[in-house]
């Protein structure tokens, strides 16, 4: 074999063995290529899954298929007060995150809490849409109203919704886990108000439905005075549905304001006496719980009996005297006194207490007649007899005593006084 031919021969030997060796830098090269190409897009506002690998006390380092682990601080593993991410993770645990910052390949930021808030604000949007209730927390009053808590977010409870009425003091409804509706949102402007108010009149509405559906005119209720006012009390008489008790409804009595029989608080039986269901309105009664007085005044009051009273009105003609609940009886102006009488107001007066005589009781018309002169009874005038000496029964006229006068101690003395007076009258005369 010639030298030309070993080299031919030689040369395949060379061949194959070079040629496994640029094959394996070619599928090393394609290995991390493809490696690069599986990783994950970490696009900012992504929301991705992952795995807590390791926790410790400031950050829980979690894999999503990066390079490597990547960490998430511990603010922002929570929107609570910790103080450890053991508190909020565990190893294994399965979370979401948010990519916070991704640009800079070696910061970057993932967040467990933006996750779960970017998450409540697409539930939300969805409770709008559907004009859900969402449950919340009143935490403090602030400007114009109210802040509302609600699964971590913070929303605003305007003043104007935060109750059926007027709130003088909003510090009351702090601390108070409420339903609400959403009446303004937006995810990019990060704006959610709320109303309690609308929950409330829903309610206000459900209970009144079923309140009409039960009561009648002519039924008794048990109820709660919850607000007076000049012209009557609102009673509570169910579910928060109330009902008016007019002050002309309070006693058959004149009432000048309600606060003179009731308070707020106060807990009554009450007549229902109108239902206007339309409108939305129920009258109540406390006076026609009990019968009229003037039905029983017969029997109560008898002519020629004494009564005493307080003189509520004085008229021209007259004192009208408070016998009891319902009941006036009148003084006519000629029986204040036994004296003749121009006004009344010379005899008596407002709130004075009086014992009167009844001449007369009407119940039909409601009328009683009262008198405050003393009945007298009829009596001969009184004989003071003298009986001069020497003269008989028979011979002795009778001397009445007037004015108190002292009589003559004889009948000489008397005679002698009539001629003396006589005397006295001729001389005049002359």
């Amino acid at each position: 074999m010639d030298e030309r031919d070993q080299m031919t021969q030689e040369k395949p030997e060379e061949e194959v063995k070079t040629t496994p060796e640029l094959s394996a830098e070619t599928s090393a090269e394609e290995s991390v290529m493809t490696m690069e190409t599986d990783l994950p897009t970490l696009e900012e506002g992504a929301i991705i899954q992952a795995k807590v690998v390791l926790v410790q006390d400031d950050a829980a380092y979690v894999d999503v298929g990066w390079k490597s682990d990547l960490p998430v601080p511990l603010p922002e593993l929570t929107a609570e007060k910790v103080t450890s991410a053991h508190q909020v993770v565990k190893e294994g645990d399965y979370i979401e995150v948010k990519v916070v910052r991704s640009r800079d390949e070696d910061k970057v930021l993932l967040s467990k809490r933006q996750a779960e808030q970017s998450r409540l604000w697409q539930e939300l949007e969805e409770v709008y849409k559907e004009k859900q209730q969402v449950t919340g927390e009143i935490k403090k009053a602030i400007k114009g109203g109210l802040e509302v808590e609600i699964k971590g977010l913070r929303a605003f409870l305007p003043a104007s919704q935060a109750d059926l009425g007027f709130v003088r003091d909003l510090n009351t409804l702090v601390g108070q886990e409420s339903n609400f509706y959403i009446i303004e949102f937006s995810i990019p402007k990060r704006q959610l108000v709320v109303s309690r108010r609308a929950v409330l009149e829903e309610e206000k509405a459900a209970a009144e439905e079923r309140i009409y559906s039960q009561i009648k005119e002519g039924d008794t209720r048990t109820g709660v005075v919850t607000r007076l006012a000049s012209f009557g009390a609102f009673v509570d008489i169910g579910e928060g549905v109330e009902g008016l008790l007019h002050v002309s409804e309070l006693s058959w009595d004149h009432v000048g304001h309600p606060s003179e029989r009731l308070k707020e608080g106060d807990q009554i039986e009450a007549l229902i006496i109108k239902i206007d269901a339309e409108a939305k309105r129920i009258s109540l009664s406390l006076k026609q719980l009990i019968p009229h007085p003037w039905e029983t005044a017969a029997e109560k009051f008898k002519a020629g009996d004494i009564v005493e009273g307080e003189v509520v009105r004085i008229t021209p003609f007259g004192a009208f005297v408070h016998l009891g609940e319902g009941i006036d009886g009148l003084i006519h102006i000629s029986q204040l006194s036994e004296e003749r009488v121009e006004k009344p107001e010379d005899v008596v007066a407002v709130g004075q207490k009086v014992k009167a005589r009844i001449l007369k009781v009407d119940p039909e018309n409601r009328r009683i007649g009262l008198s405050l002169r003393e009945p007298k009874a009829k009596k001969e005038p009184e004989l003071e007899k003298t009986e001069p000496k020497g003269a008989s029964k028979e011979e002795t006229p009778l001397l009445y005593q007037e004015d108190n006068k002292p009589l003559a101690s004889n009948l000489g003395d008397l005679l002698a006084e009539k001629m003396s007076a006589a005397n006295n009258h001729n001389e005049k005369e002359d």
